[in-house]
């Protein structure tokens, strides 16, 4: 069994935009979810790596409350392990996010809550990965990841 599952996006060009670096930990929490899910396993902790333009990089990692391998809880540890870089006119060439400690799906336990909420994302998500296995990745993905070209 791997031990770790990592994704990157580099960008075109070494990027400026704050928007633009926010909507890579989303795409990247996206695509690590999908593969561990399709690989029947869970990850324990999330670290994120960011390459700046001189070639210099930076990593924060941090251990998951529970092991998970739903897209909305890696997601929100990739923006929390991205906030807590406070980077400021950083001009980022890449971002990395690596899933660590994997194990079994099997082995995963989940605290049950009287909140129905809490059961809304993963029965999209279950869709969702159905979708994608049918029809392809690009199907079907957030929403804030969508690319619009402004006419001028």
């Amino acid at each position: 069994m791997v031990s770790e599952s990592t994704c990157e996006h580099r960008f075109d060009r070494d990027e400026l935009d704050p928007a633009q670096h926010r909507r890579a930990p989303l795409a990247l929490a996206d695509d690590l979810g999908t593969r561990l899910r399709t690989s029947g396993q869970i990850a324990t902790g999330v670290t994120c790596t960011v390459r700046f333009a001189d070639a210099s990089s930076t990593r924060r990692s941090r251990t998951l409350p529970e092991p998970t391998q739903h897209t909305v809880l890696l997601a929100r540890t990739a923006y929390a392990l991205y906030d807590s870089l406070a980077l400021q006119r950083a001009r980022v060439r890449s971002i990395a996010l690596r899933a660590d400690a994997l194990s079994p799906d099997d082995r995963a336990t989940r605290q049950l809550t009287l909140d129905s909420t809490d059961d809304k994302p993963l029965a999209i998500e279950a869709v969702a990965d159905r979708a994608r296995a049918r029809y392809g990745h690009s199907v079907l993905y957030p929403a804030a990841l969508a690319v619009t070209t402004r006419k001028t």
